[in-house]
């Protein structure tokens, strides 16, 4: 996993003074499969209806360079703790005059309520992202203190440690309002059974863009 430098820069600048809002980017999201060595690649910024944007998958191990590859990742730091933040991308348009508009926007995971597989989308804005955490030892992404419900029963659970998750997948699914093969998550324990027999797990990380 080849990490971008600026991931570097922007760690060490957030142990430096409190409460930090950190942006690291632009790099590319590398996907690589978990229990598939065939799949290895990027996910890329795919037209998903009005105004929003899919990551759908493309095969390659080669950098890659240009805007609908280059995504950012937002997140806070107080001094003692990393909170999650939210993977980004930057929807740029000709506004009034010919001025060029660029509009950062947050990835958000969708529920289907017939299916436990929420595909990931970017409306534009930054309201309501999915918070996700950065592992910046490994580059790879995941969600974290979720609760694992699976042994639980009458009798409340007494000390039961929250776990991280990387339920990352690709899979053919509809993405806003078109057939893509894309990114999604799979809500549920580690390593849940996707409803859609489609899904292939992934590792979600980051690499530097090719040089331009």
């Amino acid at each position: 996993m080849r990490i971008s430098l600026g991931v570097a820069a922007a760690a060490a600048l957030a142990t430096q003074a409190a409460a930090i809002i950190n942006v690291i980017g632009p790099f590319a999201l590398r996907i690589t499969g978990k229990t598939d060595s065939g799949i290895d690649g990027y996910a890329w910024a795919c037209h998903a209806g009005a105004a929003t944007e899919g990551l759908c998958y493309t095969a390659g191990s080669g950098a890659v360079a240009g805007p609908v590859y280059e995504f950012y990742y937002n997140y806070t730091y107080d001094g003692t703790y990393t909170y999650p933040g939210s993977i980004s991308y930057v929807f740029s348009y000709e506004g009034e005059g010919g001025t060029a508009v660029r509009v950062p926007s947050f990835l958000r995971l969708e529920p289907n309520w017939g299916s436990n597989v929420a595909s990931a989308l970017i409306p534009p804005g930054t309201s309501y992202g999915t918070p996700i955490s950065l592992d910046f030892d490994t580059g790879f992404f995941y969600i974290g203190y979720l609760a694992d419900d699976t042994h639980w029963n009458s009798t409340a659970p007494v000390a039961e440690p929250p776990k991280n998750v990387s339920n990352f997948h690709i899979c053919y699914q509809w993405t806003g309002g078109y057939w893509y093969r894309s990114l999604a998550w799979v809500l549920g324990y580690e390593g849940a059974t996707p409803q859609n027999p489609s899904c292939q797990p992934i590792n979600l990380g980051i690499e530097s863009l090719a040089p331009s």
